[in-house]
Formats: structure tokens, sequence, C-alpha cells
């Protein structure tokens, strides 16, 4: 087996939004970063997202901007100016699925949330649709309820992760999965990553970094934990449901009644044979971490046809699977209410939260960095060996997997 050597400013480890979108911002200003990745791009919690911009607003069903709120509250603003292309990163050629999401209720909202949907901060953010204007599906005459309108866009996650990795193809590489990562440290400091061994193809590959960055979501625990010091990570799991059409029925919408999650959130996706996906989260989601498959499928089409009686579901098609969300070790086991970043010496581990908050995460680990001294290699030249190394493909949708 050959072995190459490299030096770079940044090794990031996780080709995700987060791994992505970090290495574009890095080479934006100007420092040399690597990324590698075990096994398909956007293989992990990425293509499990349901592709929501999240403004926040489901979060505020209490009636009031919670800290989880405002901390997304401007991300659909600055998503549509890289969908633009007048943003920091060009995502003209991402898959926009829906421009907006909808927010419905089987009941009368309560009057705090309705008064507080109507207020003037939120004028421009959220707006009660007259029934004309309702998705079909919400258009039978048997539907009863309210639905508002949210500034809050889908995006098709494959795509995306095809526009981030395009620019940066030559700073990708494929590692073996069978191969774990060999990470050295420094003798007189055990904080100090010198540089870590992997293996690509028939390569052998030596990485010097002045920095390393663990993007790898649920993957961030078992990288870490090879080494001194490790990063605290917690999962909060969820079950979430595959539902196939035969025709299509377009719907990106929150359901909610009472409690802080939305009852179930539904976002509609092609499929690779033509059909309609509807992929559920919400507290639906929640809820079957504790049943079985079986369990949580007959839940779920009891839910479905509690929610939508009038559609015809003979002909459709029932997948669930089981995914962590991963995250940063939380007191109080909760969710975060906003992106994580944990620092030892040279090596920082990172989690997004929510696939929404990745432009913050990564101006936040620009901004440690050059706290860290962390700069770029000025006058460094792409190294040849980078173009030869194999490249990690894009993984497929997770319709596409289980159907």
């Amino acid at each position: 087996m050959e072995n190459q050597s490299i030096t770079t400013d940044i090794v990031i480890l996780g080709g995700g939004v987060a791994g992505l979108w970090i290495l574009n911002h890095l080479k934006k200003h100007g420092y040399q970063a690597i990324l590698l990745e075990k096994n398909a791009l956007g293989a992990g919690q990425t293509t499990k997202s349901q592709g929501i911009i999240h403004g926040g607003l489901k979060y505020a069903l209490t009636g009031f901007l919670s800290d989880a709120s405002e901390a997304v509250a401007n991300m659909p603003a600055r998503w549509q100016r890289c969908l633009q292309g007048t943003g920091e990163i060009d995502l003209r050629q991402v898959k926009i699925l829906s421009p907006e999401q909808l927010l419905w209720s089987t009941k009368s909202l309560s009057s705090s949330i309705a008064g507080f949907f109507a207020a003037k901060t939120l004028a421009s953010r959220v707006k009660k649709l007259e029934p004309a204007r309702y998705p079909a599906v919400l258009q039978h005459p048997d539907f009863r309820g309210t639905v508002y309108q949210l500034e809050e866009m889908i995006l098709d996650a494959i795509s995306l992760v095809q526009a981030l990795a395009k620019p940066h193809l030559d700073s990708l590489i494929k590692t073996d999965p069978n191969i774990p990562y060999l990470f050295h440290q420094q003798s007189d400091d055990p904080k100090i990553l010198s540089h870590l061994e992997c293996t690509s193809g028939s390569q052998k590959i030596t990485l010097h970094a002045k920095s390393y960055i663990f993007a790898a979501g649920e993957g961030n625990e078992s990288l870490t934990h090879q080494f001194t010091p490790s990063f605290p990570m917690q999962r909060r799991p969820l079950q979430m449901t595959l539902l196939k059409f035969k025709d299509p029925y377009p719907l990106f919408a929150h359901c909610i009644e009472a409690g802080l999650n939305p009852r179930i959130t539904i976002t509609t996706h092609p499929s690779e044979d033509g059909k309609t996906v509807w992929y559920l989260g919400g507290q639906l989601a929640e809820d079957g971490a504790n049943r079985t498959e079986t369990e949580h499928l007959n839940a779920a089409q009891t839910e479905i046809k509690s929610l939508f009686p009038w559609i015809d579901l003979s002909q459709t098609e029932w997948r669930s699977f089981f995914v962590n969300r991963a995250e940063s070790k939380q007191s109080n086991g909760k969710r975060p209410d906003s992106f994580s970043i944990e620092r030892e010496g040279n090596t920082f581990a990172v989690w997004p939260t929510k696939l929404a908050l990745s432009p913050l995460l990564a101006d936040e680990l620009l901004l440690q960095l050059q706290k860290a001294k962390v700069t770029p290699t000025i006058g460094a030249g792409s190294n040849p060996v980078l173009a030869q190394l194999e490249k990690p493909v894009i993984a497929k949708p997770i319709w596409d997997i289980l159907f």
C-alpha cells in the first residue's frame, strides 16, 4: 500500500451538511481544508432530515418566542439569499420542494397563540390563509381547522449536499469504512493532535493539520473517544415514518393542537419510481422511539386516517426507521436551543442541532479558530495528491433505500 503525506490547515471529519458548510466557509476565508467521509456524503442525519429551514415558529407554540425560536429566527432569510445566489454560498442549484411551510390546527387555536401569530412582529412571517388557498388535500369538505403559512422553506437535502460538495471535490477524500482513523497526540501535550492516519482506496494517508473538526454527528462519539479529551454527546431517538402514494398529495405542514411539539409534521418528496412519499415527523416520531416497528406503523396509520379520513390509503406502502439526533450533551437531556461547539486543544467537536443552523455554526467556528490564532497558510497551493484520491459519492434518499 502506497503512503502519502498531506499537510493542510484544517481537517474536517464528516460529510453531512454541517461538515460541507464548514468546508465551504473556511475555504472562502482562505483556509486550506480537507474533508474526510467514510460512507456517502449526507448519509447520516442529513438525508434523514425533512429539509425544513426552520424559522423557529414551531417552537413558539406556547405563545412566546423561546430561546430555540430566537436562535433560528433569521435563518430562512439567510438561506434564501444563498438560494438566490447572493449569499455567502451559491445554492442556486438546490431544489426547493416548497417555498413555505404550513401550520394547521384541527381545533381552534388558543387565544394566546392566535394573538401571538397575529402580532405585528410576526406579521411578515405568519399569514392566515383563506380556504381557497389551502393545499388540495385540506380543501376537502370534511376538513375542519385553520391554516397558517409560515416563512419556512423546505429543501431537497440531496441537491443541497451536491451543491455544497461540487465546488470543492478536490478537498474531499473517501476513506475506508473498515479501517479506523489512527490519531496521534503530541507527547508533551495530549490535548494536541499532531496528525492522523487513514486509508483511501490503495493509499495510506497521513494528514497533518493545525486543527481537526469533528462534524460526524453520531459518529463524533466513537471518533473522539479514541483519544483524550473526549466530547460528551447525547442521543435523542426518533422513529420516522414513510408513506408512499400512487397519486400525489403535496403537503408541507405541521399539525398542532396542544404542547410544544407539532402533533405531526409532514413533508412531501418525489421517489425514484415517480410516486409521492410523505415523510412523517413531529410528536408521532418522538412517541415512536418507544414503540416496535409494527406498533409504530399501526399508530402512524391510525393517525393519518384520523387526520385525513377522506384519503384512500388502500394502495399505500408504509415503512419506518429509527434515527438518533446527535447533540452535545445537556445536563437536562433536552434538545439544545442552538448549535454546539466543544473545543479542547486543537480539536473541535460540532453539532448543528438543526440543519438550518449550519451557517451560524460555521460563523462561530471561524471566530473560535481565529481566537485560537489558527490562521490560513499564506501562499499554500493545492496538493496534487488530493485530486488522485477516491471521492465520496452522494447518499441516496432514505425512501429510495427502504422502498
